[in-house]
């Protein structure tokens, strides 16, 4: 389980630890999300921290976190994707197709968006994935070259990942991060598709070819010069490491419970 409330209630039944994995997406001890019962989301860690068997984190925030609580045990275990999903084929048209796949929320810089969008006003900003916060709504749908396709089922976004010629990560750096791994990079660099990034924890540390990173204060000068000649970029095929996927992780959790 990824959910401390559940684990809690395990817990609850239980002599000891179970055979329990708790895989650490998010820490929702600092998650926007969660601001109104931090003091329930902290009890019920400590639970699901004391009834799980292995305890694995996706990224060195949520390892943080785990040992916090004790846990030192815990396994680093990033996030990833199935590369095999994925076409390097481009099947862009028109201008510019600067992507975006995944929730829409405070996690992501509005304010770096619409300078985006005003900035390269011949592109057009393609945003893939539910409005959790309702605030962003507006100043999104005013702008005449952003779309919002809502959400987009997992077996859909390889084949809309060829229709970009980008895969953007305009996430706010600091406040807003919920210390887990992103997920929309790996799957970005498996369709070949050049990747820019603000500076979020652990971006720079995954080896990944074609990844970008920039303070959001560079990111519309970056994409008017990237695009000043072509409204294409060239694709450049990655071979996604083994433990970026997630039959790896996959197979490190049931080895870890011994099944």
């Amino acid at each position: 389980t990824w959910n401390p409330f559940f684990a809690e209630r395990v817990g609850e039944s239980a002599v000891g630890r179970t055979n329990l994995a708790f895989d650490l997406l998010d820490d929702w001890s600092i998650h926007f999300a969660f601001q109104g019962i931090r003091r329930e989301v902290e009890r019920a860690y400590a639970a699901a921290f004391d009834t799980a068997k292995l305890v694995t984190a996706n990224a060195e925030g949520t390892l943080a976190l785990a040992h916090r609580y004790g846990r030192t045990d815990a396994v680093l275990l990033l996030n990833g994707t199935d590369p095999e999903r994925f076409s390097t084929i481009s099947r862009a048209t028109g201008g510019p197709t600067i992507g975006y796949v995944g929730k829409i929320g405070r996690r992501v810089d509005l304010d770096l968006i619409v300078a985006s969008a005003h900035s390269l006003p011949t592109a057009t900003f393609v945003f893939a994935g539910p409005i959790l916060d309702s605030e962003y709504r507006r100043p999104l749908e005013r702008l005449p070259n952003v779309r919002l396709l809502g959400d987009v089922h997992y077996d859909d976004v390889p084949a809309l990942l060829e229709t970009f010629d980008l895969g953007w990560v305009p996430h706010r750096v600091g406040e807003g991060e919920v210390g887990g791994d992103v997920i929309k990079t790996y799957e970005y660099r498996a369709a070949g598709l050049p990747v820019l990034s603000t500076p979020v924890a652990g971006v720079t540390k995954r080896g990944l070819s074609g990844v970008t990173v920039l303070e959001a204060a560079s990111h519309a000068e970056w994409l008017v010069n990237k695009f000043d000649r072509s409204p294409r970029l060239q694709r450049s095929p990655e071979a996604i490491p083994t433990e970026m996927t997630w039959k790896h992780k996959a197979k490190v959790i049931l080895d870890g419970l011994g099944v």
